[in-house]
């Protein structure tokens, strides 16, 4: 009996034992955690330039042009230092659009991908920003042709390039994205992105 009552207290010992090393453990995980995620938020806020796919993200982009990422062979590419993000995917016609150009006789090319490039220009100071737009009105307007409202601070449409270019604060963001065949049919899913975009910023 007293064996027993030994073993009990011994057994007792040691769960109470692990008990406090287990929830050692998790507490120091917590912290670890914690130390990890705020080192990243700091390293991210002075390294921004090289997480450009970050301002709209591959889930987002998927949500607002319908893409079934393997199906449509979704591919995202960055370049270091420029906050710049290039994706394409297949339009849903894709194998018709390239046995089309590739036809004797083809007088018209149907691109089979669509292409979307998102950029930030930070330019140190909205007065700076906003003299980068101003001078694009003022000496190119034959390329950015059209005023955009209410979209961010100030916007600009061109219809050459399908780029839209939002300035909001100090920065200045750049969307080319060309998923239309008519090329200003592009502008109103560009303003889509952009308002994704835009409450990041």
């Amino acid at each position: 009996m007293i064996r027993c009552t030994a073993l009990v207290a011994v057994m007792s010992l040691l769960l109470i034992s692990c008990d406090q090393e287990a929830k050692r453990q998790a507490a120091e995980a917590a912290a670890k955690a914690l130390r990890d995620s705020i080192n990243w938020a700091n390293y991210r806020a002075v390294s921004w330039r090289n997480h450009g796919c970050d301002v709209v993200t591959d889930g987002e982009v998927a949500a607002l042009f319908g893409i079934d990422p393997k199906q449509d062979v979704l591919n995202t590419r960055t370049l270091p230092d420029q906050a710049f993000c290039l994706r394409t995917w297949n339009k849903p016609d894709w194998k018709e659009r390239e046995s089309a150009n590739e036809k004797e006789g083809a007088t018209t090319y149907l691109d089979p991908q669509n292409s979307l490039i998102i950029q930030v220009f930070n330019y140190g100071t909205e007065e700076h920003a906003r003299q980068q737009i101003d001078m694009l009105k003022r000496d190119r307007r034959d390329t950015y042709d059209e005023d955009v409202n209410d979209v961010g601070d100030d916007a600009l449409w061109s219809n050459t390039t399908v780029t839209l270019l939002v300035r909001k604060g100090h920065s200045v963001l750049s969307i080319a994205l060309n998923c239309m065949d008519t090329p200003h049919d592009n502008l109103a899913r560009a303003v889509d992105v952009a308002a994704v975009a835009l409450k990041k910023m």
